[in-house]
């Protein structure tokens, strides 16, 4: 019956909440919810692309080493040393790691809009200044680097949380599986434009210069337009509103239960599959253009279209399956994020080590492509799974996923400096061999220990409090 009261009593809450609202006479024919999805996923995007571009201007930049053995013959640039271009890559993750643990309890007190834009002006500033520190010092190539890493360092929190806010019940899996297009649709924009320009009479500090202009423009609509909640978002109608908020449960804010968090199985099993998810996907996303032009021998504007394919059916892949997802109604959620999460994880593992055991230019493409198009499935599991069992702290459970892939982004690669100096097909057959056995056996724990039932700290403090006494009256009798 107290379930019930509650209900009602939210149900109420909620109408009285839209009945006092003052709305704008551009209602957007109720279709607000579709623009801010729009707008958020193009800035996720502009972030991780601005984080990416060196990824792939790596291997069109040795007129800066032209340029330095000018000034100086028997010096040794930076770039020619695989230590020191190690270290660029691994900044960029320093930043987001160190961003992440600064801004995750920040965005709990002022919330995603003022974040997210913070983290853009980083991203800018990182971008546009790129070109100008590698003229100036090495030191100055970290320290945009490190402002870039600052950029993204809310992109997995922030596609976890706009859902809740902005997604109606039953357009969730779509709004998460857009939002998380991100890292998809940065690739398959970045790397075409990236290989064109590297080509052009442009040049490749031309490719920092429009993609910093661009997300100045994007942010400052977004700064300008976002909302945290629809009901202060004057373009929302109340029509829309009440679609947004039907049967959803009303949230106070209150402290993160944290410990609670991490002990939970099901979220810790969850964090365990993204470990093994993340290095095998981040090391796709960081030395893709290498592996495709130096061992796969493409060339520069083969390598950008070659790159962008697989993230491109990895966008495709996953939209389809939000859209499954919210339409399935016949199976139920956790059928649903498990059935997502291995296939993601799986499809990997085996393309993984079906690059490491190939010799055939053609097999191995199919499987880098393969490997990255299946692994997109994996916000559709791991993420949904935390977002049913967190609710209202999903957040602090998806930093915590962003957090080891800021880890793994540093050590992934001193790992491949290790095991791959010299970029021999037989170096990379070994690390793909072994970072495949690595997903599989993070992965296998998923499908057998979590649950789409929220979990009791989600509750409100007297409802928990109630369930603990009842617990012990019943352990007592």
């Amino acid at each position: 019956m107290s379930q019930v009261g509650d209900s009602v009593e939210e149900k109420a809450h909620n109408e009285k909440m839209v009945d006092s609202r003052k709305t704008s006479s551009i209602l957007c024919f109720n279709l607000t919810r579709y623009l801010i999805l729009i707008l958020t996923l193009t800035c996720l995007t502009l972030l991780q692309m601005n984080s990416l571009t060196f990824n792939f201007t790596v291997i069109c930049m040795s007129d800066i080493v032209d340029e330095s053995h000018a000034l100086n013959p028997n010096a040794t640039h930076w770039f020619e040393d695989s230590n020191m271009k190690s270290l660029v890559f691994s900044t960029m993750a320093i930043g987001g790691l160190l961003g992440l643990l600064a801004a995750m309890p920040l965005m709990h007190r002022v919330g995603v809009r003022k974040v997210l834009s913070i983290c853009g002006v980083f991203s800018i500033i990182g971008t546009v200044l790129f070109p100008l520190a590698v003229e100036w010092n090495f030191a100055s190539v970290l320290v945009v680097r490190f402002l870039q890493g600052l950029g993204i360092s809310m992109v997995f929190t922030v596609l976890g949380s706009v859902p809740i806010a902005w997604a109606p019940n039953n357009e969730s899996s779509t709004f998460l599986a857009v939002l998380s297009c991100a890292f998809q649709m940065s690739n398959v924009i970045c790397m075409p434009i990236s290989g064109f320009l590297c080509e052009s009479s442009l040049g490749w500090r031309s490719i920092y210069y429009l993609f910093g202009i661009i997300t100045t423009i994007c942010f400052l609509i977004f700064y300008f337009f976002y909302t945290d909640s629809p009901k202060d978002h004057r373009n929302v109608s109340n029509q829309e509103l009440s679609l947004i908020l039907q049967d959803k449960t009303t949230t106070h804010k209150e402290s993160v239960p944290y410990l609670a968090i991490c002990k939970d199985p099901c979220v810790l099993v969850t964090w365990l599959s993204n470990v093994g998810g993340n290095l095998g996907f981040l090391t796709l996303v960081l030395y893709g253009p290498t592996y495709l032009r130096e061992v796969l021998h493409f060339e520069v504007r083969g390598t950008g279209f070659a790159s962008a394919l697989p993230f491109l059916l990895s966008a495709a892949v996953k939209s389809i399956a939000g859209q499954l997802s919210d339409r399935c109604n016949f199976v139920s959620e956790r059928v649903r994020f498990t059935i997502c999460g291995i296939i993601s994880r799986l499809g990997l593992a085996v393309g993984y080590i079906g690059m490491a055991t190939t010799s055939s230019t053609l097999v191995a493409q199919i499987a880098f492509t393969f490997s990255i198009a299946v692994s997109g499935l994996n916000i559709m599991g791991t993420v949904k799974c935390l977002q049913l069992r967190c609710k209202q702290h999903v957040h602090f459970a998806v930093s915590t996923i962003a957090l080891m892939a800021y880890v793994i982004q540093f050590g992934a690669p001193i790992l491949v400096g290790i095991i791959c100096p010299d970029n021999t097909p037989e170096q990379w057959g070994w690390l793909f061999m072994i970072i495949g056995v690595i997903v599989f056996a993070t992965s296998a724990p998923f499908p057998w220990f979590t649950t789409a039932e929220p979990a009791e700290y989600t509750l409100p403090r007297e409802q928990q409090e109630e369930m603990k006494k009842q617990r012990e009256l019943e352990e007592c009798c």
